[in-house]
């Protein structure tokens, strides 16, 4: 059984919905991860576009229908975690408007908490809950399968990242977010102008035929990705910092180089884009200024030209351990697309601050 759950970080996982918002996001994710996963109800048919469906077909997609023990574990753990926490974000304890969860990915045992949010059930086995609240269950049912199966998530949502950060971490965040004395922060380390420009008119039979060219370099640029992760994350020399930091920034320099070799068969252009990857890491030994204190919040931290490091949260005094800890599942990974799907040309586009939508997630 352990090892038909592990999975290898060739794989991610998309949450939280189960159709994808956007074909030309799933043609960019493919290139950088092999297979696509998302949770859909035994029974349940997506409502996927035909370019989704080739992509599925051809084993790019694959859906996991939650097994009793996914569904089980998520309903202790989570009944756990809501009642260890000291203060419940905003993000999770406010009510908005109705979504739907469907009734297949609750624990019986949990049921009775989710029906004072509903009044029936639909036809497919849907429930019509509030936003955050299904949200905030989809977060926890998405990390539980994550690490059940050594998988990570990614997101096209930015809200969506930032909260699972707040999940990613246990809940160990600070909530008024800044703490000039903590020894530890959740941080986004953001990639920019990965994207071919023009990806959006290319086929998704084209991305597949890709895939048998590009398969070594995607695995090289996740192996040194998710090494930088593990190192960073565990350091606390400031000069160590440093020097992975620079070593990080060549590597990643040659990588997209070789890169864009394999993909001008195929594009143009390389426009606007920003991979967003969570970490935690030791708050005294990042390169430069983290606060903006005029702003009392996080700021972005210019590492070089296309990569920057934001941080948006301080971590409690479990910092130090969580960050040791850190395993391949916790990762979060937030893909944007902008002038990619952006028929103005001339649209001035920037990199979120994260540490925006996290406050929004912890205090409205």
């Amino acid at each position: 059984m352990s090892k038909l759950n592990q999975f290898s970080s060739n794989k991610v996982l998309y949450y939280p919905n189960i159709e994808f918002n956007s074909e030309t996001w799933l043609k960019t994710t493919l290139l950088f991860w092999d297979e696509v996963y998302r949770i859909v109800p035994d029974g349940y048919k997506p409502n996927d576009s035909a370019e989704i469906y080739i992509a599925k077909r051809n084993g790019f997609i694959k859906d996991i229908v939650l097994s009793e023990d996914d569904v089980k574990q998520t309903a202790i753990e989570y009944e756990g975690f809501m009642n260890s926490i000291e203060f419940k974000p905003w993000g999770i304890d406010a009510s908005l408007y109705e979504v739907r969860l469907h009734s297949d990915k609750i624990d019986d045992r949990l049921k009775p908490f989710f029906k004072q949010f509903y009044k029936n059930i639909d036809n497919e086995g849907f429930l019509r809950i509030p936003e955050n609240i299904a949200n905030g269950y989809m977060f926890y049912l998405s990390n539980t399968v994550g690490r059940r199966r050594n998988i990570p998530k990614i997101s096209d949502n930015p809200d969506m990242f930032s909260a699972m950060s707040y999940y990613d971490t246990d809940g160990n965040l600070d909530p008024l977010q800044v703490d000039f004395d903590a020894d530890s922060i959740y941080t986004s380390l953001i990639i920019e102008n990965m994207i071919p420009a023009d990806i959006r008119s290319i086929s998704i039979e084209k991305i597949i035929d890709l895939h048998k060219d590009f398969f070594k370099s995607k695995n090289s640029f996740r192996d040194l990705l998710n090494s930088f992760i593990d190192r960073i994350s565990k350091m606390e020399d400031k000069e160590f910092i440093k020097q992975e930091i620079e070593s990080f920034k060549k590597e990643l320099k040659e990588k997209q180089f070789s890169k864009k070799e394999i993909l001008n068969k195929f594009f143009n252009d390389f426009g606007s884009s920003f991979l967003y990857v969570g970490i935690p890491t030791s708050l005294p030994n990042l390169v430069g200024p983290v606060f903006e204190t005029t702003l009392g919040a996080y700021g972005l931290n210019n590492l070089a030209s296309g990569l920057t490091i934001c941080g948006l949260a301080a971590l409690s005094n479990a910092g130090n351990e969580l960050r040791k800890n850190w395993k391949n599942y916790k990762s979060s990974y937030y893909l944007e697309l902008t002038k990619v799907i952006d028929s103005n040309a001339y649209a001035h586009y920037g990199i979120i601050d994260m540490s925006d939508r996290m406050n929004e997630f912890l205090n409205d």
